[in-house]
């Protein structure tokens, strides 16, 4: 199903705030609904208490551990909990490291869409675009990969 971007709702999940509102601007600009959280506590907290649908999880490779926590946060673990509760959401991975550094902790052999944090605005939305519609792949005994 593809979807229209005046109704494309974005999760984006980093913990700095300045990247956080980055997102936020870019997004609101070219008519896309941005969701914001600062860790995987807040996302699953909107994921719950929000009433609009979630197309898109955008959000870091690796997230620090939440408070109180000693479990390695990732940003593929937020989305498989995520999924939990919403299992039509599609995920887009973004990271300040190179393309290299993906591909060597292997999300783009999983099939994983990615995005590195330093795209133009142009490149950043047509990934957006493109994960949102992507269909969800499932693989048996695991959560979609999109």
């Amino acid at each position: 199903m593809a979807v229209c971007a005046d109704s494309l709702s974005v999760l984006v999940v980093d913990e700095d705030p300045e990247i956080l509102s980055f997102f936020a601007r870019v997004l609101d600009i070219n008519g896309i609904r941005a969701l914001l959280a600062r860790n995987q506590d807040e996302a699953i907290g909107i994921a719950k208490r929000s009433y609009v649908p979630i197309d898109l999880v955008l959000t870091d490779v690796s997230i620090k551990p939440d408070a109180g926590t000693s479990d390695l946060n990732s940003g593929p673990l937020l989305v498989r909990r995520l999924r939990e509760l919403r299992p039509e959401v599609r995920a887009l991975y973004m990271s300040a490291y190179s393309d290299a550094e993906v591909i060597r902790i292997e999300l783009m052999d999983r099939g994983f869409e990615t995005t590195s944090k330093s795209s133009d605005n142009q490149g950043l939305l047509e990934s957006i675009r493109s994960a949102a519609a992507a269909p969800l792949v499932r693989r048996a005994g695991s959560t979609p990969t999109q």
